[in-house]
């Protein structure tokens, strides 16, 4: 009788284990589905901290930087880029609520970026240093020779019209604030020499520098009062905020 038993409990034995098989693929598929999602969202989470961290630090170096200038600052954000033919400025999100000025240095991490030609209550448009309406004076760190580096209206490059054949400088030189004019105190690095030629039958060669400062990546800004300046009293209270009007945008 034992095969004929077997016989007969063998399509009940077999329904039970296709079911458990069967139950068995479908709980890992289905935990196969969640552990994926569970994996995107972990490596999304991931991105936005290496982000968080990479803020972190640049804030850092930010934070690190005024330190190093021993002067009073604020800092802002960069809310808007304003780019034609003719000029290149940026917005930010502070004005003269926060007591910014016209003509107020603006810098990053690295060094100097431009200076703020307009004030809005809540925002400000700065001039970069590369715009062609821009010329700040600056000195050769190494031989104090001063002259004037001019926007090109080129990312990062500025030029050095007014350098005769025999002066002192080098590729390679720093270039740092000067002083003169009053809008930028002495001794912010400014850009590194990278191009020297010589212009035959010419008063002057042709010299070019990089800014120190990534104009096209910055981000998080210096807004500096310099010693000359009146210190400003800011106001500890949080700002209630306001919609921008159509001169402020």
């Amino acid at each position: 009788m034992h095969p004929v038993l077997v016989a007969v409990d063998l399509p009940t034995k077999l329904y039970n284990w296709l079911t458990e098989s069967t139950s068995d693929l479908s709980e890992l598929i289905e935990e196969n589905h969640r552990l994926k999602s569970e994996s995107l969202l972990l490596k999304v989470k991931l991105q936005k901290f290496e982000a968080l961290e990479t803020e972190n630090t640049r804030l850092h170096s930010l934070l690190e930087s005024s330190f190093k200038i021993g002067e009073q600052f604020i800092s802002a954000s960069l809310i808007k880029v304003n780019q034609n033919p003719n000029t290149t400025n940026i917005v930010i999100d502070k004005g003269s609520r926060f007591n910014l000025y016209k003509g107020q240095a603006a810098l990053n991490e690295d060094g100097v970026l431009g200076q703020i030609i307009n004030v809005h209550p809540l925002t400000s448009s700065i001039m970069l240093i590369t715009d062609p309406n821009h010329a700040t004076p600056v000195e050769i760190n190494r031989t104090g020779l001063r002259t004037i580096a001019s926007g090109s209206g080129i990312q990062n490059t500025l030029t050095l019209p007014y350098l005769p054949h025999n002066a002192d400088i080098k590729i390679g030189d720093l270039l740092t604030t000067s002083g003169l004019g009053g809008v930028f105190p002495t001794g912010y690095p400014v850009a590194i020499v990278t191009k020297l030629t010589p212009l035959p039958g010419e008063a002057f060669m042709h010299a070019e520098a990089n800014t120190i400062a990534k104009i096209d990546s910055t981000r998080d800004i210096l807004l500096v009062w310099s010693k000359q300046e009146p210190i400003p009293i800011l106001s500890g209270a949080p700002v209630e905020p306001e919609p921008l009007t159509p001169d402020a945008r």
